[in-house]
């Protein structure tokens, strides 16, 4: 794989400048986040398409309904349990059942703020986003992935939902075998179909390193990569469990509501019986620390899937 990194709220800010650029209705409206999202190279080269609204992130949904009715493209962005709990019934009423066409962007999702503690890590936000009507739910991991949802998602008519990472990640494999479509996933690995491993958002190469390692080990692995969790792209899913003795899913989310929930709303009711497993955050979060060692602490590197993994199919 390739070890590639790109400062994901640097590739924010670039894109989101070079699409305002290219079209005046796009707006981008912070909550005293505009340093922290990436927005402020906008912010100086744009400023009459700026709103600054300050930490109150209620209002600024309503503002930002407000001026999609008026038929700008608003892209709001706050720490992700700010924008996504604080402003949830603003989200739910306001762009949900309104279908307006705002872009809100849930900044240093996860663990990210590793350090700050539970209000501010964001493990329940997809759950949160994804039973809202009418939202699409992004999910990218990487420095490509990031750039893709913000122009897909400029260009979708409704609301979107998109759950940025902090921290530079590596990319799985070069942008050149890489084709991200909305709604859709993407193959990873194919060895086999013993093993799918089907992750979603920050974690994707420690999904695709814990396939490696276990094919190595002999087993048919196939891993999947969904950046896109609502609307989920069940015929991929349908396809890979087909086959599979066993399904992980994997994600750095509460293991209620989330990306592997919704893979089991999907695969709940195919009569096949084969074994599906939901890797993510099972008891809040309760822990503080570096980056890295809080995801170690919560099972969620590659070192610890595997284990987790073969502790299933071993026993």
């Amino acid at each position: 794989m390739t070890v590639k990194q790109r400062n994901p709220r640097d590739v924010f800010g670039e894109v989101l400048l070079e699409l305002g650029r290219e079209n005046e209705s796009i707006l981008a409206v912070s909550c005293d986040s505009g340093a922290g999202s990436g927005m402020n190279p906008f912010k100086q080269a744009l400023p009459h398409q700026y709103l600054e609204v300050g930490i109150n992130e209620q209002n600024a949904i309503g503002v930002c309904a407000g001026l999609a009715e008026g038929g700008s493209i608003p892209v709001v962005s706050a720490i992700a349990p700010f924008i996504s709990m604080r402003a949830f019934e603003q989200v739910r009423n306001d762009l949900g059942y309104a279908n307006m066409n705002v872009k809100v962007i849930g900044s240093s999702s996860g663990l990210s703020h590793s350090a700050l503690g539970s209000t501010h890590q964001a493990i329940e936000d997809l759950a949160l986003m994804r039973v809202i009507p009418n939202m699409v739910v992004l999910n990218p991991g990487d420095g490509y992935e990031v750039e893709m949802s913000l122009r897909e998602a400029v260009k979708h008519r409704g609301p979107v939902y998109i759950r940025m990472p902090r921290h530079p990640m590596a990319e799985p494999l070069e942008v050149s075998q890489r084709n991200f479509k909305l709604g859709k996933g993407e193959v990873l690995m194919n060895t086999g179909d013993e093993i799918v491993i089907a992750v979603s958002g920050t974690l994707t190469v420690d999904g695709l390193m814990t396939g490696k390692i276990l094919d190595e080990m002999g087993y048919g692995v196939k891993v999947l990569n969904f950046t896109t969790v609502k609307p989920l792209d069940t015929e991929l899913l349908y396809d890979a469990y087909k086959d599979a003795k066993y399904l992980f899913t994997l994600e750095e989310h509460s293991q209620i509501g989330g990306f592997g929930s919704a893979v089991m709303e999907v695969l709940g009711p195919v009569k096949q019986g084969n074994s599906i497993h939901i890797v993510g955050i099972t008891d809040g979060s309760i822990n503080t620390g570096p980056y890295r060692e809080l995801l170690d602490a919560y099972g969620l590197t590659w070192e610890k899937v595997v284990d987790r993994i073969l502790n299933v199919i071993q026993k």
